[in-house]
């Protein structure tokens, strides 16, 4: 049985609703020059049977997402002993989860009731406790939110909880897009000037520096060690080795936005079977440090799972993130001088396009038959390729000219410093404006 104790600790706005305003994660927030407003999440409705899943990597502002939240329902008068947040890091086994839910349903006032179960991802087997509590009616007068730093939450809910989360929503929180940046940065995105277009060239280079996260885009430079303690504390919870991981991570940066496959990184990481590479690969997938990007035939118009894989970071900062973890030391001008090598850049600017497109919550994959089409995406009808170089050939044309591609998808290239233009029904656009433009999914 689980000490209430913990509860009430994490609960200080049950005897006083002004509490809320002493938690940390509401006071750094305030404190923010940058203030990233979570919409997503905070527009979610109280309603009866609601189990709301929010699912993203540590250190995005999950949590203080959560509080904001809390923090409207105490200002909207809410009952504040009818909300209950607990961080599950906590707890060790899902019974204590029903005993929580139980002696808090015991104790609350008898009216809508509002739970967050913060980091439940952390609790084996934490879906049948939720399962158990549906099932028992429990939840019929409550809504629920829950939260994990793992892609496996979103999967188990599909197994375990079908039909039991109403009109429950599932919430990817992934670091800000670059098009959200410049907002908080103060650029006008609608305005198509040359005072935008100046702006965000000098906060894209910024941005393939610091990424989407909050922290980072407030504090620099970065606190990276904080990042690599998440990364390695993860790690550990999965029971997976270090070294093991670094040399996984080495290869997926070698072969940064070119094709691979399990066998080759396991060969090159020396893992020794191709299980292990496809194990760790999948630690990072599921953790939200990676994106998988599989091969669609589009003569057959389907996945073809057995060819090769790209992998690219869900944000840009990730592959300096990386670049420390496996060196031991953080030098932002030694890696600097190394990725601007016009090669280099370049791998940088595509694997921006392909976390720009994560964030956007669309599927996408490469295409090859005979040349490479760096992103293709069915359901938009949208191919891109990305060359990063001032002046584009009939060469760069060729895989958007592609007989295979059908005439009404959209196609654009991605330029470097080139105003906006077509050139046979293909868009040339710069990168700094290609997420702002009409093309791009929303």
């Amino acid at each position: 049985m689980i000490d209430y104790t913990y509860a009430q600790l994490q609960n200080p706005w049950w005897d006083n609703p002004g509490e809320i305003e002493n938690d940390e994660k509401i006071k750094e927030y305030l404190s923010l020059t940058y203030k990233y407003w979570p919409k997503n999440v905070l527009d979610l409705p109280i309603r009866n049977s609601d189990i709301n899943i929010i699912t993203g990597p540590r250190q995005t502002g999950k949590s203080t997402a959560i509080k904001l939240y809390i923090r409207n329902l105490l200002k909207s008068k809410f009952p504040s002993r009818a909300i209950l947040f607990f961080n599950c890091d906590a707890l060790s086994k899902k019974q204590e989860i029903i005993d929580l839910i139980i002696e808090f349903d015991r104790r609350t006032v008898k009216t809508i009731k509002v739970i967050f179960l913060d980091e439940v991802s952390s609790i084996p087997n934490w879906s049948y406790a939720i399962k158990w509590l549906s099932d028992s009616g429990i939840l019929k007068t409550t809504t629920v939110f829950l939260t994990g730093s793992s892609s496996i939450l979103l999967k188990r809910s599909g197994e375990f909880l079908a039909g039991r989360r109403n009109k429950g929503k599932n919430i990817q929180f992934l670091p800000i897009s670059f098009k959200d940046f410049l907002k908080l940065k103060g650029v006008d995105v609608n305005n198509k000037g040359l005072k935008t277009l100046i702006q965000t060239e000098r906060l894209f280079e910024e941005f393939l520096i610091y990424g989407g996260f909050l922290r980072n885009i407030n504090k620099k430079p970065p606190e990276n060690d904080l990042y690599i303690q998440t990364l390695r504390s993860d790690l550990y919870k999965a029971r997976k080795k270090e070294d093991f991981l670094k040399e996984v991570v080495k290869k997926i940066l070698a072969s940064l936005t070119s094709q691979t496959s399990y066998t080759n990184v396991a060969e090159e990481a020396e893992l020794g079977s191709k299980n292990t590479a496809i194990e760790y690969l999948t630690f990072l997938t599921d953790s939200f440090f990676l994106k998988e990007t599989k091969f669609y035939d589009i003569n057959q118009n389907r996945v073809l799972h057995k060819k090769n894989k790209k992998f690219y970071t869900t944000d840009p900062y990730l592959i300096w993130l990386f670049n420390s973890f496996i060196s031991g030391v953080l030098s932002f001008s030694v890696m600097e001088k190394f990725y601007n090598a016009p090669s280099e850049k370049a791998k940088l600017v595509e694997n921006f396009i392909a976390s720009e497109l994560n964030k956007s919550h669309v599927d996408f994959y490469y295409y090859q038959n005979s040349s490479e089409l760096d992103f293709y995406l069915p359901k938009e009808k949208l191919a891109i390729e990305v060359k990063y170089k001032n002046r584009i050939t009939s060469v760069d044309l060729q895989p958007l000219n592609n007989k295979s591609i059908p005439k009404k998808v959209k196609k654009i290239i991605v330029t470097k410093n080139q105003a906006p233009n077509k050139t046979g029904g293909i868009s040339l656009i710069p990168v700094e404006l290609v997420t702002l433009s009409s093309y791009w999914p929303s």
